[in-house]
């Protein structure tokens, strides 16, 4: 009779790898922290801040011509809006639901005609 193999442990390969993975990391955090990679400074950093405070200020101008700041202006407008949009009746669509009535209808109605063959060209003499 042969010997028996040993079992294999199945879970040593995971383990070897999940050790690979964390020492990567310890490595990779001690090179960031050596590098100083905080001192990474963006050159556009204040003209970008300057682009936004003047897009917020222009936003919020907005906001206060069309009446949003104010509680009262912006109950009233919404509900101005709302009863414009209840007001408006709906309006048909043309997009077909699968399994609706008319969609079956149109299933059931008759294909059209396919168009004529084109003839081939006489040949030349």
């Amino acid at each position: 009779m042969s010997e028996s193999e040993q079992p294999k442990k199945a879970g040593a390969t995971f383990l070897w790898v999940l050790g690979a993975f964390a020492g990567f990391a310890v490595l990779f955090s001690i090179i960031q922290s050596i590098a100083g990679s905080d001192s990474v400074v963006d050159p556009r950093a204040p003209e970008r801040a300057a682009a936004r405070e003047e897009i917020t200020k222009s936003q919020e101008a907005n906001l206060a011509a069309l009446g949003f700041k104010d509680a009262a202006k912006k109950g009233e407008t919404f509900n101005k809006v709302l009863s414009s949009l209840k007001a408006k009746a709906p309006a048909a669509s043309a997009q077909v639901v699968p399994g609706s009535p008319t969609h079956l209808k149109q299933a059931a109605a008759a294909a059209p005609a396919p168009a004529p063959a084109a003839t081939a060209p006489a040949p030349a003499k």
